[in-house]
């Protein structure tokens, strides 16, 4: 038992550094996949699509580590949607394993009319270091215009700050304007 905690905690010190998606398998056949977020007395923790688990370790088989699942999808990334408080634009926040925690103000000054996605990078402290707006998906009646205010108003958005994460994760912002 002694072994397995010692094996599994340098293990989990290797993997974490590089934050990617883990299937954890557990003695019972069950297999989890999420991130592995620590493992502290004995109890692995596990963050599956937002929602935390805790194993103990004499419960698990193996940990797998995915490299490949660690590229995010936008089927696989964390979905946050918030409304503007005047209820008129919609913004919706993908970013693997990471919640916003502080949305953008929006005020366009224009009657123009869109989607507008832009693909960001954040660093590990949550600030938005890149945004490209006009990613595949966006339609807009003024492309100029709502592009500019998309990529300004995506580079005020602050998400959590996570000191275990990579430094840089990419995700989108979509804007339905």
């Amino acid at each position: 038992m002694k072994n397995i905690v010692i094996i599994l905690t340098f293990f989990l010190s290797n993997i974490l550094t590089s934050f990617g998606q883990h299937s954890v398998h557990l003695k019972s056949g069950v297999t989890v996949n999420g991130y592995v977020t620590g493992i502290t007395a004995g109890v692995l923790s596990l963050d599956a699509d937002g929602k935390m688990m805790t194993y103990k370790v004499d419960e698990l088989k193996s940990i797998d580590f995915n490299a490949a699942a660690s590229i995010a999808s936008s089927s696989s990334a964390m979905e946050q949607k918030f409304t503007s408080s005047d209820g008129l634009y919609i913004v919706k926040y993908q970013m693997k394993g990471r919640t916003v925690s502080k949305p953008c103000k929006i005020v366009i000054g224009t009657q123009d009319r869109g989607t507008v996605i832009v693909d960001i990078t954040i660093d590990k402290y949550g600030n938005v270091t890149e945004a490209i707006p006009g990613a595949p998906g966006s339609s807009t009646t003024n492309d100029s215009y709502l592009f500019t205010k998309a990529q300004k108003f995506a580079q005020e958005i602050k998400f959590d700050n996570v000191p275990t994460a990579p430094l840089q994760t990419k995700g989108t912002v979509t804007f339905t304007f």
